[in-house]
């Protein structure tokens, strides 16, 4: 871990006259040869004229000079939003999206737009146009998708804080693959305007860091009406383990996950196996349904709201990963999925919500805890493997159709293929969430 280049380290030095502004930025646009070897970011012109100037009218405020990255379907203001497809190239923002309109207002400045899977339709972020985001802890294995540069960028120590999209783990999937920490809010928390969707009842912007931490302190920030004191229900803290989330795991993610919770239960926390095969029979029916039918709504009313409805058939028609072609143009029909079919599972997520909020009640539970992705980091070698992204969302799909909040920790030793243990809070219990989460981070790096 970068501990020099963590959020809070950064703001500390800032705050005390150690490090200007000015100097982040320089030494962060010295590490060029290592963006260039990563493919994290995407860039059309000279990456300075990406990177921002912080503003001293905002000197003070809380993330003043702190630099972020954003996944490219968010737009910016003045910079090209690609989505990571060609037919969206030369697309150029004319307004910042909400979340960089609040991080801007904080002080922090954009340092560039990261790649991506192609239209965020995948786990591995291979991008036949602007080539494979490179996996910082582990070279020869996937970054993860489909915010894998943000993670890549993030775990390479380049930004502190990147910005992501989650719409079934898409931001903490690759955290965990890169050995950092993916929050993902309650679902509608922050607002996804500016951002260009997959689906509007799955996504959320999210955040990539270095520590829970980090995650933590801008949440706060990011969600100051959210900061009315901790209400504990009782002086233990209850954490269930979904019993299907703890199956058909690789040996070193049962292991290192496995350990970490031996480890919570010594520091005092109660961590109970859960019956949760009710909950799991409902969140298969959203997993794929929801987010392939409301894409060919949701994706083109954004390019009519952002001026590029003409741009639609083309991102369609150039679109250059197989995988993400056959399944757009497989759907484009509209006989793979009907209204009816649609209209069943938005039920199913309803329910199945429902059946959370009774599971977090009758279990009188905080949270629930899993390894975030059952399978060890992929290598590249196996990206085509059939099944591959089944298997990778199977656990982090649950918080996204259930709306909760839900972060990622790295629990695997050093020098080792990074491993991911998630947390999940009731809906609207993000700042609990965080808490939480920063308390166990402490217990599993003492």
């Amino acid at each position: 871990m970068h501990s020099e280049n963590t959020l809070q380290s950064l703001r500390d030095r800032i705050r005390t006259g150690a490090l200007s502004a000015a100097e982040i930025r320089e030494r962060m646009l010295g590490a060029d040869v290592l963006v260039s070897k990563l493919n994290c970011f995407i860039s059309t012109c000279d990456a300075e004229a990406h990177f921002a100037r912080a503003s001293d009218v905002l000197k003070g405020a809380p993330l003043y000079g702190i630099p972020f990255s954003l996944k490219d379907n968010i737009c910016v203001k003045g910079l090209p939003v690609t989505a990571g497809t060609p037919g969206m190239e030369d697309c150029i923002a004319k307004r910042d999206a909400s979340i960089v309109r609040k991080l801007k207002s904080l002080g922090a400045v954009v340092a560039g737009k990261n790649n991506m899977h192609e239209l965020s339709f995948g786990i591995t972020s291979i991008n036949p146009q602007w080539g494979t985001v490179v996996n910082p802890a582990a070279p020869e294995h996937l970054a993860g998708g489909s915010s894998g540069g943000c993670a890549a960028a993030v775990a390479a120590g380049i930004v502190p804080i990147a910005i992501g999209t989650d719409t079934g783990g898409s931001v903490r999937i690759p955290a965990a693959f890169c050995g950092i920490t993916g929050f993902r809010p309650t679902s509608g928390r922050w607002s996804s305007a500016g951002i260009i969707p997959v689906s509007r009842t799955k996504d959320s912007p999210g955040l990539l860091t270095q520590t829970a931490n980090d995650a933590r302190l801008l949440y706060e920030l990011l969600s100051p009406e959210d900061q009315l004191p901790i209400k504990q229900k009782s002086t233990r803290r209850r954490i269930g383990l979904p019993a299907s989330m703890w199956t058909e795991l690789d040996d070193d993610v049962r292991t290192y996950c496995w350990h970490a919770v031996r480890r919570l239960t010594h520091a005092g926390f109660q961590c109970i196996e859960l019956d949760d095969s009710a909950v799991a029979a409902l969140n298969k029916a959203g997993t794929f349904t929801v987010p392939i039918y409301e894409f060919f709504t949701d994706f083109p009313r954004t390019l009519l709201s952002l001026g590029w409805a003409n741009r639609i058939n083309t991102v369609f028609d150039n679109i250059l990963d197989p995988n993400v072609r056959d399944i757009i143009h497989t759907n484009l029909g509209g006989k793979f999925i009907s209204a009816g079919d649609y209209s069943l599972a938005i039920q199913n997520i309803a329910a199945l919500r429902m059946q959370m909020d009774t599971l977090f009640n009758t279990w009188d539970i905080d949270l629930l805890a899993y390894p975030t992705v059952p399978r060890c980091v992929p290598r590249l070698i196996d990206a085509g493997r059939p099944g591959l992204f089944a298997d990778v969302i199977r656990n982090t799909d649950l918080a996204s159709n259930a709306a909760m909040p839900s972060i990622t920790l790295p629990v695997a030793p050093d020098k080792e293929l990074p491993v991911g243990l998630s947390l999940d809070a009731a809906r609207g219990q993000d700042r609990r969430l965080l808490a939480v989460a920063t308390c166990i981070e402490e217990i599993l790096t003492s």
